[in-house]
């Protein structure tokens, strides 16, 4: 049986930005990715465009290397938009923590969290409980001789 062809990417521009769309496709997977990947870096680096758009409404599940590369053109000073994630990317970590709502339907990429967690601080999605244990075992290591803490 022959192999089916991948669907190129549909550029539709759009003023003050270039939307890209995968078509139909629910899950992406690295070829996917590798082909979104090529056709941004001809578009950031080739044809210098400082707004790219994610048609996102038929994604239920992205790769993790699609953030990154998200970050990666975002850290060029490229404006990053979602456009119409369904609710399983908006539920995702790094969406959470990296986009903001600009209306209905389009999230921006922004720099991250505005709250930091400092570094002596429980994180914030740790029990009373974890952190009780935590307080165990650091006291259990600072109790112990230097030579058994290595």
């Amino acid at each position: 049986m022959p192999r089916k062809k991948r669907q190129r990417i549909q550029l539709i521009e759009e003023p003050g930005t270039v939307v890209l769309d995968m078509g139909p496709i629910e899950i992406w997977d690295g070829a996917d990715l590798a082909l979104l990947r090529e056709t941004v870096t001809r578009l950031v680096q080739t044809e210098h465009r400082r707004s790219l758009s994610f048609a996102m409404h038929h994604v239920k599940y992205v790769p993790s290397g699609f953030f990154g590369m998200l970050l990666d053109c975002y850290d060029r000073g490229v404006e990053i938009l979602l456009l119409d994630p369904n609710e399983k990317v908006t539920g995702m970590l790094w969406f959470q923590q990296f986009f903001s709502s600009e209306n209905d339907y389009a999230y921006a990429l922004h720099a991250g969290p505005v709250e930091e967690v400092p570094h002596d601080s429980p994180l914030p999605w740790t029990s009373d409980s974890d952190q009780e244990i935590w307080d165990a075992n650091l006291a259990k290591r600072s109790a112990m001789p230097s030579y058994q803490k290595h």
